[in-house]
């Protein structure tokens, strides 16, 4: 798969848990994303789909 491709995938997986109004659970920290990784995209993703850190930080939350 190209990234574009693999893109593609995660961001049809993506906007079905935001149509679901899904809470996500994050798998790695926030203060260990890598730039430019598709972890980052996801995220900024979310965001710009006004998903929020848990007070937590453990959780992306609607």
């Amino acid at each position: 798969m190209t990234p574009a491709q693999q893109w593609g995938a995660n961001q049809k997986f993506l906007d079905r848990i935001i149509l679901r109004g899904d809470n996500i659970r994050l798998a790695t920290p926030l203060n260990q994303v890598k730039p430019g990784s598709f972890y980052q995209k996801e995220l900024n993703y979310l965001f710009d789909k006004d998903y929020k850190v848990s007070s937590d930080g453990l959780w992306l939350v609607k």
